[in-house]
């Protein structure tokens, strides 16, 4: 367990990347910007609470791609249900983080940080087999297509967005909990590679 927790530098990426994410979430909620729109004319306002989980995502893959190959190759070492508790403790300090800062600020937007961090994590870990380079910009990928196309003319987030729903969306809540499970599941099934 050891090993792997150095290879994967854990204490030297993920942690820092944690770090920055609690700075994004507990010193940002409500706090947006102005971004043009593509689809209609004007502008909508862009969460910056929205970019919160790009730092947690990108440092988990890159912990989850951290190997020594020639350690991990015995068949008796538990490499996969270790990035496995990995995703999980990582998907977890996010809802628990968000839950935090949005019950004590009363902010929505930190409430669905941590269900976007799941959605977000989902879809890098689902890209990642089939484009290993690109996967780390899928999260910051979605967050600007949902604030460019996004949005209608009056402003209202379409549904299949995720990230700017409210935090009681049952569909974008249900989209985030089956894309992170996917996620998982092709984590387990085609073992990250660098």
């Amino acid at each position: 367990m050891i090993w792997w927790f150095k290879a994967r530098r854990v204490a030297v990426v993920l942690i820092p990347c944690m770090a920055i994410f609690a700075v994004l979430v507990a010193g940002f909620p409500g706090v947006a910007v102005e971004f043009p729109s593509l689809l209609v004319g004007g502008s909508n306002d862009f969460l910056v609470m929205l970019l919160a989980p790009v730092p947690i995502t990108s440092g988990l893959l890159l912990s989850l791609t951290a190997r020594l190959v020639e350690g991990e190759a015995a068949a008796w070492r538990l490499v996969s249900r270790y990035d496995t508790a990995l995703i999980l403790a990582t998907g977890t300090f996010a809802v628990m983080l968000g839950a935090l800062v949005g019950q004590l600020s009363g902010s929505d937007d930190a409430w669905s940080t941590g269900r976007n961090t799941l959605f977000l994590t989902g879809l890098m870990l689902l890209v990642h087999p089939v484009a290993p380079q690109g996967a780390v910009a899928v999260p910051v990928g979605w967050i600007f297509t949902v604030v460019f196309v996004g949005f209608d003319q009056f402003h209202r987030s379409y549904a299949w967005t995720v990230l700017p729903r409210p935090p009681a969306d049952l569909p974008a809540l249900t989209a985030a909990l089956i894309t992170f499970a996917a996620g998982l599941a092709a984590h387990a099934r085609y073992q990250l590679r660098p």
